[in-house]
């Protein structure tokens, strides 16, 4: 299955890490996300991950109903498909950071997550998981 990259987001199996890397870049529409979370789900069945670097360092905020869809869509999803580690990489901006963390906060406590400001912290992370 092939990588997916586009204007607003990169999707990418990490074979060394045997994670998938998710980031999103500036603004993205609902529409857009639904797309990549949809490309999402199809990445991690294809490849049986487990492991999940979501990199939000470089968005802007979640769309109007990004929040709600993450809550009811996306972590609902993973959890059911056995996600066990999650890493986020999150920005400075303190509104943005908790628009990011209240979206996150319901599916967190179903497996190992941990934020952090870089992705290469975020990979050493998931790689000793």
């Amino acid at each position: 299955m092939n990588n997916l990259y586009t204007d607003y987001a990169r999707v990418l199996h990490n074979e060394d890490l045997q994670c998938l890397e998710v980031t999103f870049i500036g603004f993205i529409t609902l529409d857009e996300l639904k797309k990549i979370v949809e490309y999402e789900f199809e990445m991690f069945t294809h490849y049986a991950l487990k492991k999940c670097i979501v990199n939000l360092r470089e968005i802007t905020v979640y769309p109007v109903g990004g929040q709600e869809y993450i809550k009811t869509v996306w972590f609902p999803w993973v959890v059911k498909h056995g996600l066990q580690v999650l890493a986020f990489v999150v920005p400075d901006d303190v509104f943005t950071k908790m628009s990011i963390q209240a979206a996150h906060a319901s599916g967190m406590q179903l497996m190992m997550t941990k934020y952090f400001q870089n992705s290469l912290d975020a990979q050493h992370w998931v790689k000793s998981r």
